[in-house]
């Protein structure tokens, strides 16, 4: 008996399947039915426009332009209010290092751009320095000789001049990160 209902509820299913898929064109014009299993627009079927499927107007009133603003993200986070110390450690980046040759400009988040990026099941490390402005060579002789007298041996250091950055090979996140406050970016 349940073979039975098994074999009705398949043959159900094929026959509701192959009507979807089929366009069959009536018997007494051909003399038989054809049937396709792709999509066929009939001749006379109007075709979807979304022109006419989407009602919208543009509205440049500024009333309304602010309630969409909101729903935006921002491209810059805010600047923070100017104190002698913050909470976490945070400091500003000193207007005087402008005057240097090169200059590490922060990320949208206010946060110096040193990265650390782990691959090959943590067997490789590398140190990612982004936002780099300026003599990007000088920037990595001074970066590079910081980093040997404190790692005290030789590091590769790979210099993406159109990226505006440097790739250190190891983990040398701390270091770099605290050379780039000391000089004030």
């Amino acid at each position: 008996m349940n073979s039975l209902i098994i074999r009705l509820g398949n043959t159900l299913l094929r026959s509701a399947c192959s009507r979807a898929n089929k366009v069959i064109y009536p018997s007494n014009t051909l003399g038989f039915e054809i049937s396709r299993g792709y999509a066929y627009h009939y001749p006379n079927e109007k075709k979807y426009d979304p022109q006419e499927a989407i009602d919208y107007k543009v509205s440049k009133d500024p009333e309304e332009w602010k309630y969409v603003s909101r729903l935006l993200p921002s491209k810059w986070i805010t600047d923070p209010i100017p104190k002698d110390s913050y909470p976490s450690g945070w400091k500003p980046p000193d207007p005087a290092v402008l005057s240097l040759p090169y200059y590490v400009r922060r990320s949208k988040n206010h946060m110096i751009p040193v990265y650390l990026k782990i691959s090959k099941r943590g067997q490789r490390k590398l140190t990612v320095i982004r936002h780099i402005c300026g003599d990007i060579w000088l920037f990595h002789e001074d970066i590079k000789k910081h980093i040997e007298d404190k790692c005290g041996k030789e590091i590769g250091v790979k210099v993406d001049e159109v990226g505006c950055k440097l790739v250190i090979k190891g983990d040398h996140a701390y270091y770099a990160t605290e050379w780039i406050k000391e000089k004030g970016f």
